[in-house]
Formats: C-alpha cells, structure tokens, sequence
C-alpha cells in the first residue's frame, strides 16, 4: 500500500513539473501569434525546411538585441524590459543570431523566460549576451549547449555596474572598440532555474550589484493578456513591470502567411540548433505568378530586340560598321605593340630577350584569364540583378508605396534600355 502511494505521489509532481515545462503554461503562444504580432516590424525568412527566422528591418544602425531597454530584478530574477513594441516576443521567447548575410535574426521558441542571455563581469562591468539556437533549458541542468559555443565579443554589451540598473541602459553601454579588452578580463555566468513551475534568471548576483554602487529596486509584476496595455504602459517606473502574455482570440488566423525562402544559405548550423521545426502550409501560388510575370517580360523584350533587328536594316548596319572600326582600331593598336617589342628586342642582349621571351609567355595566359574574370564577373552582376528583382517580387514590403515606386523604377529602366537598343 505504501508502494502505491509512493508511485501515485511520484506521477502527479512529475506532472505538475511536465505541465509547468510545456510552453502553452506560458500563455499559449504558437507560431502564428509571433508572426501576426512581428510582421508590421520586419519579415519573415525560411531558411531551412521548417525553420523560420524574423530579421527586424524598422531598426536603427549599429542596432543589436537586448539594448533599447532598461534590466529590473523581480522574483523572476534579471527581467528585460524592452521599449521596443516587439519586446515582449523576442527577448522572453526564442533565440537571436547573427549572420554575416542577413544581421540579426531570431528563432522562435515556446518557452518564456526573463531574459535569454549569458553574463560577464568585472569588478567594474556587467555584460550580457543573446543566447544562440544552439543553447536549451533543461529543469535539471539549467542552459546546455548543443555545440562548443562561445558567443564573440561584439554579441556582448558591456555597462559600468553603477549604471547597470539606469532608466535607459543603451546611454551607458560601452563602446565597440573597448568591448574585447572587458571581454577578455571577463568571467563567465550563467544561472537559470526552475523555481514554482517558472524559469528564473539569477544571472549575477544582486549583492555583488549593490556592493559595487549600483542601486537594484525590486519592482512588483503584473499581467496582461491585452497588447495595448503592454505597449502603453509607463516604462519609467521603478517599482512595477507590465508582462503581456498573448492570447490567442486575438490573432485572426486568416490572414496569408508571407514567408519568403532565403536568397542564400544562412551559417547558422541547422542541424544542431535546439528551437523546433513548425509544419506551416504556405501558400506560393502568389510568388510564382510574379516569376512568371517577370520572365514574360524579359521575353517580351528579347522578342521587341529580335524584331527590331530584323525590321531595321539600317541600324543594323550602322552598329555593324562602329563594331567594325572599334576592330579595325583594336588591330592597329595591337600591331603598334608588337612592332615596338620588336624594335626594344633588337637592342637587347640575348640574355636579357631570353628573359623577356619568358615573361611574355607567362604574361599571354595571365592576360587571358584577366579578361575571363572580367567577363565572369559582368556576367555574375547581370545574374545578381536578376535574383534581386526576382526576390523583391517575391518578397512584397510592407510599405507599399516603397514597393510602387520600385517597380515604376525598374519599369522606367526597361524602357530606357530599350530605346537605347532602338537607338543603335
């Protein structure tokens, strides 16, 4: 009997434990509620087979995560309050990396944490950094990675420590020419726990703070299931911090997904990433109708040039007699060459045209596989120009009167390229 009552006591804490791990504790956040939500604020890339990246575009330069925003100790530990209206997604939610091709993307995730960051410090700074894909919360454990990673300099803002807990903590942060040499005087941390079916961010230690002049106030927590009480709360207060917790009645699940395939291959290691793959149906009927759209017009304009070449004999002509000169001149420029390197031969001793004779041999093929890399290299522009419009009619901005113009320009461009072709 005492067997029994141990094993049922034994499955219902494991429950109670399954059940606050599983990220629907968190207020039910699914994939569509970050796309809706973060749409208006940047796009939305596919970079592997159902994985999907958000790369922030409304950003200033030099932006990075965790900056616009100020760090409060609750009883969840470090939190992040971010002045950003996408803050509450992807600093508590998901992962940041950054790709040398598209910047700063983040990876979605379902479990709601603090802050996702690891920690360096001095006797005089405090750093933090976004943790990667590559890094999962484990209720025994803590973080775990899956690679041996170790996050570069320039992922890390560093701060003095008195300044750790201002208002507007971006105002203080260390510049970028000084971040190795903290970094490199450095000492690690990382500390999460799982503490009353919640994750907790310890970070570094409060006392350690407070003792080095910086003034921790512990602010009280309120929750919200409304946006706009998240995006108008007074991010000036000390004491008291608002956290949204997104509620599904309010995403309308009919809109279309836009989520473009990435135009190249990302550095991010796919397979050892930690965040899950989702199984989204997207539609790309749209995408391809544009394609089409493109390549017959480019066909058009083939045909216009076919046409004309053959309805106008005499522009023809004329460009067949300017190609004919420019020849003409080319053969003379180069018979003027060969005849004084004859002329300089003749005057040289049989060592020194013996020499000349082998730098000319080698100079011969080095010049041709000049001219093959300049012509590669044309013919990879005209290619790149191409991708490009093609990924811009995929990819539709959310500005649109961006989107009109661009089009009006190609469209001009075009027309300008083809009276030019009528022309000669």
């Amino acid at each position: 009997m005492k067997k029994l009552i141990l094993i049922l006591a034994f499955l219902f804490i494991t429950s109670n434990i399954t059940e606050a791990s599983n990220p629907y504790y968190y207020g039910r956040v699914t994939f569509h509620t970050f796309y809706y939500s973060l749409a208006p604020y940047g796009e939305w890339i596919e970079i592997d087979n159902g994985i999907y990246a958000w790369r922030p575009v409304t950003i200033s330069v030099g932006w990075s995560p965790y900056l616009i925003g100020r760090w409060v100790w609750t009883r969840y530990g470090w939190y992040w309050d971010s002045f950003e209206p996408f803050g509450w997604a992807v600093y508590h939610y998901g992962r940041w990396y950054y790709d040398d091709y598209y910047g700063w993307i983040w990876i979605p995730d379902y479990e709601w944490a603090p802050a996702w960051v690891e920690w360096r410090y001095t006797d005089f700074y405090v750093g933090w950094a976004p943790l990667p894909p590559y890094a999962s919360f484990s209720i025994t454990i803590g973080i775990r990675f899956s690679i041996n990673w170790y996050s570069p300099h320039y992922y890390w803002h560093f701060v003095p420590v008195k300044y750790f807990c201002g208002y507007e903590v971006h105002n203080y942060v260390v510049a970028p020419k000084y971040k190795y040499r903290i970094y490199r005087d450095s000492k690690y941390s990382i500390d999460y726990r799982f503490d009353n079916g919640m994750i907790v961010n310890r970070g570094v230690d409060r006392n350690f703070v407070e003792r080095r002049g910086g003034n921790v106030y512990e602010a009280r927590i309120n929750e919200t299931t409304r946006l706009r009480d998240f995006t108008d709360r007074k991010t000036d207060e000390r004491n008291r911090v608002i956290i949204y917790r997104p509620d599904e009645r309010e995403i309308d699940r009919n809109l279309e997904l836009k989520i473009r395939k990435s135009e190249r291959q990302v550095s991010l290691d796919v397979n050892k990433i930690q965040t899950p793959r989702e199984r989204i149906e997207i539609d790309r009927s749209r995408e391809n109708e544009q394609i089409n759209r493109y390549e017959n017009r480019e066909r058009n304009e083939n045909e216009v040039i076919r046409k004309d070449r053959i309805f106008n004999p005499e522009k023809n002509s004329k460009n067949e007699q300017r190609d004919g000169t420019r020849r003409n001149e080319f053969k003379r420029e180069n018979e003027i060459r060969i005849r004084n390197d004859e002329r300089e031969m003749k005057l040289l001793t049989p060592e020194e045209r013996k020499s000349n004779r082998n730098s000319e041999f080698n100079r011969e093929p080095n010049r041709r596989n000049n001219e093959q890399q300049i012509y590669d290299q044309k013919r990879i522009g005209i290619e790149r120009d191409r991708e490009k419009y093609r990924n811009e009619l995929r990819n539709p901005s959310q500005d649109r009167q961006k989107n009109e113009i661009r089009k009006r320009d190609l469209e001009d461009n075009s027309s300008r390229q083809l009276e030019r072709k009528r022309e000669r």
